[in-house]
């Protein structure tokens, strides 16, 4: 299978079909891995078209992609066309519409059986005559379950019949009819009843239930028929009651709702123009609605596969890019989410879960930032008062915790609560930081990209407590902001290495680590201009960090650099030492243009080439294809994406916000469009840009900016 060709369906609703290796993509019905919550399941359910006992060899002949949903041509080779539009409803159905063309002259009577497996376990598959349901705790890792209810039917007409179903051993989970325990049976049976299925005894480990359904259908010559099939989710279990209401019938999938409320983007630069709707389009497939169990707010997932769940590494990130939306509650709601989920000791949880939190999952993130730019474009005194107490106590909790001496630092105590695994960052001081496999504490490092989203979360609080008025609670943010900000550039800065370092609070030392994080000062106002100016001296070196694709993570001189990903000999998932990860880019081109805003020219110059080099590795053109990507890393040389991990959507940074800064030259400052090229800006339009409560089209053309209110 090309992963070139992988397509993903969603609703806004908590499923997602979007298989990181798709083997069935191609096979009638959701045959391949799928996120319920965040569950992932092999497959939802199959289908095949029976005629005279025998199942149809369909060849997929086309596939095309149509307002979310996927199209597809099949031919049997004598005659029959079937069409199948496959989509995911707001409501969370897994729904195949199928449209038969019997194009031969004679009469045809076919049956479409439609089938899935599930576990022995729990509740028993429940048999109810022309559909069935299937309750369970989809389990996943090291979260709580997902309470499923799926209740499969063909709901459109009637005429299906409900399969008795059947325990069996083995069976390899293709969407092949000839394995189910149906095929060889002279007819095809029907329970007796409307009845939960009896359990045998005993029950051989490996068993699996098959449970489906049929539907008889007559094709007369040149005759059409149209027939749905359908798998429903809902939610229910301890702390989650959740169904949602049927959606509207000619916007089932939400496609219109939500392209309605984004703004309509183009340029000349075509690699740009589909980066953009790229990100726009991640976050139609990763947003979820609101309602169910902890999910208070509407919010975005992280990715696909083991990533579709709100995560705090990335909610940041995320924030900026829905900011664009017409429609700020997404925005907020990712905001709101985290902080109304709050530990009880202030702790923000690292990920939020429906049924549930992880008490030792944590990820240090740029709250500050995400907040800051958020509030720029949707200032929102009540967010800002909703959320304020609880990010109070996270302060406090990361001073009582992550700084138990006062120093103004924040640690990192295991390698993954950074984001940033399988990196030297670590390995300095504890040769087994890379064995850790939990979020427990195994050594204490001062990280600098901890420490400075911790004075930009602090800073920002500062200024919403005094906008609100809270005096007191501003002063005490005020005396912490001017401790974090004296004790980075003091005591994390190496003068010799030109970047800021992680600290050793055992030795007092700087690691000597030239890590990439250490550039994320450069967009605020810690360094001074000498540490600036050296900075972006190592940073354009093509020795350390100006790789043909930068900026890798870890320095080329560092003695685990690994452009191919590869820790200790092994190609990891998320290696750090090396590869090059949108979210280190992002961040840092803002703080190339947070200087080249001030004035200065070599920090302009880099902005813009770093935007570029970003670009062709996004938007398809490193590879030379015309598919805009989201990888989680690239290789710094050659530009590629991990398509090997098969997480191909993926938001961690915020690229919009540096395309509309860098390659634009525009700016959101005081509730206000600005002129700001900081480069060569480019021609574009973009039509229906929201700002407070008011919708503009901001456009430049022959270098002259026009800012028009709709």
């Amino acid at each position: 299978m090309n992963q070139n060709k992988k397509f993903a369906l969603a609703g806004g609703g908590y499923c997602l079909y979007a298989p990181r290796f798709p083997r069935f993509q191609h096979a009638p019905g959701f045959a391949d891995e799928a996120a319920i919550g965040n569950a992932l399941v092999p497959s939802v359910f199959f289908l095949a078209v029976l005629e005279g006992r025998q199942a149809l060899t369909l060849q997929c002949k086309q596939v095309e992609m149509d307002h979310g949903k996927a199209v597809l041509t099949y031919e049997d080779g004598n005659g029959l066309k079937l069409t199948e539009r496959r989509f995911l409803s707001q409501d969370d159905r897994f729904v195949s519409e199928l449209e038969f063309h019997n194009t031969s002259k004679n009469e045809r009577e076919v049956t479409v059986v439609m089938w899935t497996t599930t576990d022995p376990e729990g509740e028993p598959v429940s048999l109810e005559g022309d559909s069935f349901r299937i309750r369970r705790g989809l389990k996943t890792t090291d979260a709580p379950d997902v309470p499923a209810d799926i209740h499969y039917s063909s709901p459109d007409s009637k005429g299906a019949r409900c399969l008795q179903g059947f325990f069996a051993e083995g069976g390899s989970d293709r969407p092949d009819f000839e394995e189910t325990p149906w095929f060889d049976m002279e007819a095809l049976p029907t329970p007796r009843a409307k009845r939960p299925m009896e359990k045998p005894s005993p029950i051989v480990p490996g068993s699996r239930v098959y449970a489906g359904l049929f539907r008889p259908i007559s094709l007369k010559g040149g005759g059409k028929a149209a027939h749905r099939f359908e798998a429903n989710v809902t939610f229910k279990g301890k702390g989650v009651t959740f169904r949602a209401r049927r959606p509207d019938a000619k916007d089932e999938n939400g496609w219109n709702a939500f392209w309605d409320k984004v703004p309509r983007f183009s340029c000349d630069n075509k690699e740009i123009e589909r980066v953009v709707k790229h990100r726009f389009g991640l976050l139609y497939l990763l947003r979820q609605g609101q309602g169910a169990g902890l999910f208070s707010s509407p919010a975005f997932c992280e990715g696909n596969g083991p990533f579709h769940q709100p995560t705090a590494f990335s909610t940041p990130a995320i924030m900026r890019e829905a900011r664009w939306l017409q429609d700020p509650s997404m925005a907020r709601g990712c905001l709101k989410l985290f902080f109304d989920n709050l530990h009880h000791n202030g702790q923000v949880p690292g990920r939020v879960y429906m049924a549930g939190l992880n008490s030792n999952d944590f990820y240090h993130a740029d709250w500050g930032g995400g907040f800051e730019s958020l509030d720029a474009m949707h200032g929102d005194k009540a967010t800002k008062k909703a959320v304020l107490m609880a990010m109070q106590r996270y302060v406090k909790w990361l001073a009582n915790n992550r700084d138990p001496e006062g120093s103004g630092l924040t640690d990192i105590v295991n390698h993954f609560e950074a984001g940033q695994e399988f990196s030297r960052r670590y390995t300095v001081i504890d040769g087994k930081a890379d064995r850790a496999i939990e979020f427990t504490e195994q050594f204490r490092l001062k990280g600098i990209d901890a420490s400075v989203f911790r004075y930009r979360m602090v800073k920002w609080l500062h200024a919403v407590a005094e906008e609100i008025q809270e005096k007191a609670m501003a002063n005490r943010f005020q005396a912490e902001v001017e401790v974090i900000l004296d004790t980075i550039r003091r005591k994390m800065w190496d003068d010799k290495a030109g970047i800021f370092m992680d600290l050793d609070p055992a030795s007092r030392r700087k690691t000597n680590v030239k890590a990439a994080v250490g550039f994320y000062p450069l967009a605020t106002d810690i360094p001074n201009t000498k540490q600036v100016d050296a900075m972006l001296d190592l940073l354009s070196n093509r020795n350390e960090f100006w790789t043909k694709y930068p900026v890798p993570s870890i320095a080329i001189s560092d003695s685990t650099y690994d452009p191919n990903g590869r820790w200790k000999g092994t190609r990891k998932g998320c290696p750090w030492n090396g590869r090059v990860w949108p979210m280190l880019n992002s961040h840092i081109m803002e703080g190339l243009t947070y200087w080249a805003e001030r004035g200065n020219k070599k920090a302009q110059k880099l902005a813009n080439e770093l935007l570029k080099k970003t670009i062709a590795m996004v938007s398809g053109e490193a590879e030379g294809t015309t598919e805009a990507n989201s990888f989680e890393h690239y290789h710094p040389v050659t530009g590629i994406g991990s398509r090997y991990r098969g997480i191909d959507l993926y938001l961690h940074s915020y690229l919009l916000d540096n395309i509309f800064r860098i390659a634009c030259g525009f700016a959101i400052r005081f509730g206000e469009v600005q002129d700001d090229p900081i480069g060569d800006a480019i021609d574009f339009r973009l039509q229906g840009m929201p700002l407070g409560n008011k919708l503009y089209d901001v456009e430049r053309k022959n270098g002259r900016l026009k800012v028009q209110l709709q």
